[in-house]
């Protein structure tokens, strides 16, 4: 009976983390038995450090966590209530075997998961699958009872200071810069506003009382239209507005006129900057979902950008591989390894901005003007697990027979034509799903590839289901 409670979670094990809501598939039991698995994983010895966002679930989670872990052998560093990107920065500076995250990210409050970091702070990717079979092998390493570990608390103001005090030696604000801070009620808000006040902007914070209701707004700045922020920006003559996630993973821009960034603009002012400051050269990391701007500014810049699977954790990897200074998430993930880690920041990243627009005074707006915006549309084709990937699989067979077009089949089926325009048909990770993205340089094209995708989903699913 236990066993098939345990088979009927599989879904919550996905390519970047694991995540469900809590107490239904993700519960105390679940959890305590994913610390054994992980403990396990990294072979009953040595010591990671864990850290929180400020869901009601997640300090539960996290004690369940790591008495699993305990109870391999492995000792554990807590730091608290933290945005991923610090808990990455302590596991990056201190000599730990590893770390995980208690956290699900922007997803909604009930919901809550773990996201497992390698020693340099970068999270699992292939190792994710290996974490899953290990669950279902029942196969765990359990230590004798005076060989247990032990659990160290240390402050999260620890973590801050040391956080804040690396990126203020990388990155300085030449004015005091006038930015609206919306954390949503997050983990950011344990760093995000000391961190800009001490670099020296004038500091206007929005949703700062961590709370895991998240009373203020959705913890998915992605999809809510940011009404309160956009509007405090415009009446308090602000020259930024930045929205995070519930981790503090993601960060949403907002420029002076009060308008939502598209994330691949903002990042090519970013890249900019970046690229200069490396001499004139570099690569850039942006996963295939991403806007064409990128390899179009990029390349004015004089630098070059290589595409990867869509996921923060892939991002890091291809960063990583091919030695890249900057990188791009179209869900607002922002990476800086040109400052010496390969783990996303968007707190760091935010501040970046700032400084940018401080040392050019000039609006962001005006910035903005310069970089192209094109038409895009998304839709999502409901498709059964069992067989999308079957289904892509098959037009990405089809695709390349066509001339005149690129074909990447890096994550899914990305078809380019000449002048850039371009239609990704990809397979849901999480989601009983085909995800259909599409960008041109025309409204008319888009719709018209859009359509074009839709009809080529469409037909295959029914040729399997029939």
């Amino acid at each position: 009976m236990i066993f098939l409670v345990y088979e009927e979670i599989q879904h919550i094990f996905r390519s970047y983390d694991i995540r469900g809501p809590f107490n239904k598939e993700l519960t105390p039991e679940v959890v305590t038995r994913i610390g054994l698995t992980y403990g396990t994983f990294i072979g009953g010895k040595g010591t990671i450090i864990t850290g929180r966002d400020v869901r009601t679930s997640s300090q539960i989670v996290e004690n369940a966590f790591v008495a699993g872990l305990n109870s391999t052998g492995v000792d554990v560093i807590s730091y608290g209530t933290l945005p991923i990107s610090t808990v990455n920065f302590m596991i990056w500076q201190e000599t730990c075997d590893g770390g995980a995250v208690i956290t699900a990210s922007h997803n909604p409050a009930k919901d809550n998961g773990i996201r497992f970091r390698r020693f340099d702070g970068t999270g699992f990717t292939s190792e994710n699958q290996k974490i899953k079979n290990l669950f279902y092998s029942n196969d765990f390493k359990r230590a004798p009872w005076d060989k247990l570990g032990k659990t160290h608390q240390i402050s999260n103001k620890i973590a801050v200071s040391k956080y804040i005090d690396f990126i203020l030696s990388k990155i300085t604000v030449s004015d005091p810069t006038p930015v609206v801070l919306d954390t949503g009620n997050g983990a950011a808000s344990v760093v995000a506003p000391y961190l800009f006040k001490k670099a020296g902007c004038q500091t206007i914070t929005l949703n700062n009382q961590p709370d895991g209701t998240f009373p203020g707004r959705s913890p998915d700045p992605l999809e809510d239209p940011l009404d309160d922020l956009r509007s405090l920006v415009v009446s308090s003559n602000a020259d930024l507005g930045l929205a995070f996630d519930g981790d503090g993973d993601r960060a949403i821009l907002v420029d002076d006129k009060g308008r939502k960034v598209q994330t691949e603009r903002a990042a090519t002012i970013i890249a900019e900057e970046l690229i200069a400051e490396n001499g004139g050269k570099g690569t850039v990391i942006a996963n295939v979902s991403c806007s064409m701007v990128i390899d179009e500014e990029v390349s004015k810049f004089g630098g070059k950008v290589i595409r990867c699977r869509v996921g923060d954790v892939f991002v890091a990897e291809t960063a990583k591989e091919h030695k890249a200074i900057f990188g791009v998430e179209i869900s607002a993930h922002f990476f800086l390894p040109i400052y010496g880690y390969y783990y996303d920041d968007a707190i760091m990243a935010s501040l970046l901005m700032a400084s940018i627009l401080s040392e050019k005074k000039e609006k962001f707006s005006n910035l903005l003007e310069k970089v192209p915006s094109y038409p895009f549309l998304k839709e999502n084709i409901q498709c059964k697990d069992q067989i999308k990937f079957q289904i892509v699989e098959k037009i990405a067979e089809e695709a390349l027979k066509e001339e005149k077009v690129e074909i990447s089949t890096l994550d899914g089926v990305r078809i380019t034509h000449e002048n850039g325009d371009w239609i990704l048909i990809r397979p849901s990770n999480t989601e009983p799903q085909i995800r259909i993205q599409a960008e041109a340089h025309t409204q008319e094209r888009v719709k018209e590839l859009l359509e074009e995708a839709k009809t080529k989903v469409i037909k295959e699913i029914k040729k399997l289901e029939n």
